[in-house]
């Protein structure tokens, strides 16, 4: 897992926490815990390797070269007629996947399998890094191809060299959809069992000729499975199309996590969006709802400006963020973190922020009008719920307000915003200390 999405994976995890812990009373923050949690299980899966391919292609001694040698439970893979799922675990487990869920076979080693089991696939623990990055199913002989590839990211065919890529392989592998060729990878088993370099050469042309496009790549590789069926692998030889297929596999799966990280920013981004939006749907009093008229003018005298060509994106977006500060400073005396805001608004108003600005117009206005919006909807929360009864309360929907900022625009304008709002306190803060006015010094996103 990179750097990028570990940290995104931290800040989703931190706000769901503070989501949490503001026990708001509210559907819209619990569908928006409920879909954090989701988005978390999605950025912790590593990407799945399917290893497909007919009887005796090798598919499990590509399996043990992509794991490492000496880890895997052969016997377990070799004598079951079922997917085999190798992932990340501290220690060694073995779980039977019935219809009635996952049972952990505590009472058993990883060479045997009780009987009676209905099995539908086997999971299998292994402390091995390669399994942090991504996980492998080892599938038989008979399996449903298309069923398996609907839940890998990345395909491995193997076909045995000295007779690859025979008729029934091409119409199974054509009857798959683009987007498993697009990560899939030939791989012709058994090299060394070739008379010699030409041999390879030749087969591995050949290969290249009749399944284009249908593969990512098409490697030949030495591993080979043993005289014997379900026995044990020493030590597999790793020649350079067996370093090849590992740096593929690796290169794929970080690939697809990042592009997995990016869809899953865009889904995070606007759930959040859409929970504060809900949030700022309450009914105001007279003084507030003035209060939030007279931002509205001033909002869409900015966006105005914008269309008109007399302001650039870049200032509209700095002078809506400085509006928005002086209609929070004015509802909630205190809110705002000094009175020079130039500092921490004018980095994130720069064209070349972390997500960078829309260069036509009309995508920079759109732009412009959605942020408004969201102001908008943040400006609310504070209207509505600011003068609660109960304190704690309060502190409450601050609290859920700067979760979601962290969310709502990772990178972008509202970074900012971390650096404008007081965030709220902990109840025991909030019990033993008034709020004094004037400016806070504390960010709302530490």
């Amino acid at each position: 897992m990179n750097g990028a999405v570990v940290k995104l994976l931290a800040r989703v995890e931190n706000a769901r926490s503070q989501l949490v812990a503001a026990k708001l009373p509210d559907k819209a923050v619990t569908y928006c815990i409920a879909g954090l949690e989701r988005m978390e299980r999605v950025l912790t899966r590593a990407p799945r390797v399917a290893i497909l391919g007919e009887v005796n292609s090798g598919k499990t001694s590509i399996a043990d070269l992509l794991l490492g040698t000496g880890l895997l439970p052969t016997s377990v893979v070799a004598n079951t007629h079922v997917p085999v799922l190798l992932r990340y675990a501290e220690t060694l487990s073995l779980f039977a996947v019935t219809q009635n869920g996952r049972q952990r076979l505590t009472d058993y080693g990883p060479d045997e399998l009780p009987s009676g089991l209905e099995l539908r696939s086997i999971e299998i623990g292994i402390p091995s890094d390669r399994l942090l990055n991504f996980q492998i199913l080892d599938t038989p002989s008979l399996a449903d191809t298309a069923e398996i590839a609907a839940d890998a990211e990345i395909l491995v065919w193997c076909t045995v060299a000295t007779r690859a890529w025979t008729e029934t392989e091409r119409v199974i592998w054509s009857g798959l959809p683009p987007r498993c060729w697009r990560n899939g990878l030939l791989v012709a088993t058994h090299k060394d069992a070739l008379q010699n370099a030409a041999d390879t050469t030749k087969i591995e042309q050949r290969l290249r000729a009749v399944t284009a496009p249908m593969f990512r790549d098409v490697l030949l590789v030495s591993a080979a499975q043993s005289s014997e069926e379900g026995a044990a692998f020493d030590e597999l030889p790793l020649d350079a199309g067996g370093e090849a297929l590992i740096a593929h596999v690796e290169a794929l799966a970080d690939e697809i996590t990042e592009r997995r990280a990016l869809k899953a920013e865009k889904i995070i981004r606007r759930l959040a969006r859409l929970t504060f939006h809900h949030l700022g749907a309450s009914q105001l009093k007279t003084e507030a709802a003035n209060q939030l008229k007279d931002w509205e003018a001033r909002s869409a005298a900015l966006l105005g400006d914008l269309a008109q060509g007399s302001a650039s994106l870049a200032s509209v977006v700095e002078s809506l963020l400085r509006e928005f500060a002086d209609a929070i400073e004015q509802a909630r005396p205190g809110s705002v973190r000094r009175p020079s805001l130039s500092r921490e608004i004018a980095p994130a108003a720069g064209g070349g922020g972390a997500v960078g600005w829309p260069l036509r117009s009309a995508a920079g206005q759109r732009f412009a009008r959605l942020l408004a919006a969201d102001l908008t909807a943040l400006l609310r929360i504070e209207l509505a719920h600011w003068g609660l009864r109960d304190p704690a309360k309060d502190i409450d929907y601050r609290m859920a307000r700067s979760a979601l900022v962290s969310l709502a625009d990772l990178g972008g304008a509202f970074d900012a915003l971390g650096q404008i709002l007081l965030p709220g306190k902990s109840r025991m803060a909030a019990a033993s200390e008034i709020e004094p006015a004037g400016y806070r010094r504390t960010g709302l996103l530490q």
